[in-house]
């Protein structure tokens, strides 16, 4: 008894259990306070701002990000496509795109919930047959946000406002 709880206390086997996938989640916990801070920081009039046709505004931005945010961890979960869905082009103000971001993040926090690191081997087939681990769907969760918050930080700074504190 005394030997499994000093096994628990120094991060034995059950923290072996769950190491890599630990990282991953503190990356993306990291990742997602940076988008939600920025989206949270900027004000309602640059939700519209689009530095170019070519590019989406910010506001179709964030929407990206938890509609995609959505997709990667139902993948995650097992249940390609069957995740909450986002419209990317609705017309929402700022309070209720900061909604919709915090809903799509807690909703990937709550897939990571009692997976281990086995869990990141497991392999799921999307729809169109693709065969894919589950790392894959959350290293491609945190490349893809983090592309974003580098997006949000220039959209940003183009208005003279910084992204952080």
């Amino acid at each position: 008894m005394l030997a499994m709880a000093a096994a628990l206390l120094s991060g034995g086997p059950a923290a072996a259990q769950t190491a890599a996938l630990e990282g991953i989640r503190g990356e993306f916990k990291a990742v997602a306070g940076s988008v939600l801070k920025a989206a949270e920081k900027a004000t309602e009039e640059i939700y519209g701002f689009q530095p170019t046709p070519e590019v989406f505004t910010l506001r179709r931005m964030l929407l990206h990000t938890a509609g995609a945010s959505y997709s990667l961890c139902a993948s995650f979960q097992g249940k390609p496509g069957q995740g909450p869905k986002v419209d990317a082009q609705a017309a929402m103000g700022k309070a209720e795109v900061v909604t919709t971001l915090k809903a799509a993040f807690a909703y990937c926090e709550a897939a990571m919930v009692g997976a281990t690191d086995a869990t990141l081997a497991e392999v799921v087939t999307a729809p169109s047959g693709t065969k894919r681990p589950k790392s894959y769907y959350l290293s491609h969760l945190i490349a893809h946000t983090s592309l974003h918050y580098g997006n949000i930080v220039t959209y940003m700074r183009l208005k003279g406002l910084s992204p952080g504190d």
